[in-house]
């Protein structure tokens, strides 16, 4: 009995022990969470709250629903990976927010009219109207020539490849404290913005202005290229604010702060794909103002937080 009852003893401690290193390694994963982690969480609960509350309103909710669930689980799968030192996994734990930009953004053709069944676009009609006495997207045209169409589309093109480009700028120089700020920032801007296209739907003047346009805008490969990709992979809704400028002005905006010479070089650039944006009928001028400041808001947000993130993990 004596024998039975130390083996016993030694078994509530044993799983005691086992509970408390589970609970520990919980805790550790938890605090070893990036800023931009953190910021793709939050994404991930509101988006999948917003299918499980909404899904009347959301084509195939059912799909999107185990797939935002597998993501959550990635994003500490990812974390767990970092903390462990796996050398690919690792790798990937600081890169993957990108990839899902794109996947997020992709998702809002299913989940723009989640909360609200129609579009806002006369309000923008309306505000460029006021502010210009024109159409942009219409006055615009009498400008359109091969190269310039060209030009425009090529550029328009390019704003994905400035946010991996200038990450990796800082991942050389192994600058990971403002690659972390960096990457957050950009996180908020992205993430921001895709709350907003739920919430204030718009479908772009490429919908609601084509009676009006007057020039076809043809070039060469970079126009056809571009017109093949939305004339099958056209996102209808997403278009307020321009994630095409809050992307690129937050590297122009990360740029003059922690390399300014690149962001002299890149202004060019990043104002040619403001332009872009409006001579291309995908966006009215106010999501050019509305992407410019959300990447402003991003940037404020992403220094602002990244401190108070990393005293969590000391």
């Amino acid at each position: 009995m004596e024998i039975s009852r130390r083996i016993e003893i030694a078994d509530q401690r044993r799983s005691q022990f086992s509970v408390t290193a589970e609970r520990r390694a919980a805790s550790n994963v938890l605090t070893a969470l990036s800023l931009a982690d953190r910021l793709t969480l939050a994404y991930l609960v509101f988006s999948t709250t917003l299918i499980l509350v909404c899904r009347q309103n959301i084509p195939r909710w059912n799909l999107l629903l185990p797939v935002h669930f597998g993501l959550i689980a990635m994003v500490f799968g990812l974390t767990f990976a970092r903390m462990r030192e796996v050398p690919l996994l690792r790798l990937v734990s600081y890169w993957y927010p990108p990839l899902l930009f794109l996947f997020f953004f992709e998702e809002i053709g299913l989940t723009v009219h989640a909360i609200f069944p129609g579009w806002f676009d006369k309000y923008l009609i309306e505000a460029d109207r006021l502010l210009f006495g024109v159409h942009p997207t219409v006055w615009i045209e009498q400008f359109s020539s091969y190269w310039l169409n060209e030009y425009m589309q090529l550029v328009y093109t390019s704003y994905f490849l400035l946010t991996i480009g200038f990450g990796g700028y800082l991942w050389a120089q192994k600058r990971f404290d403002d690659f972390a700020v960096f990457i957050g920032s950009t996180c908020v801007a992205y993430y921001l913005s895709y709350v907003i296209f739920v919430l204030f739907p718009i479908e772009s003047p490429y919908h609601t202005l084509h009676h009006l346009q007057q020039v076809e805008l043809t070039g060469g490969p970079f126009t056809a290229f571009i017109n093949l990709i939305e004339k099958h992979g056209r996102v209808h809704g997403g278009a307020f604010p321009s994630t095409h400028v809050a992307g690129s002005m937050v590297v122009l905006f990360s740029a003059y702060r922690f390399a300014k010479p690149i962001g002299y070089a890149l202004t060019p650039l990043v104002l040619s794909i403001c332009v872009a944006t409006v001579f291309g009928r995908y966006h009215y001028a106010v999501d050019v103002f509305a992407g410019i400041f959300v990447a402003g808001l991003g940037c404020w947000i992403g220094a602002w937080l990244h401190p108070k993130c990393a005293r969590l993990k000391e």
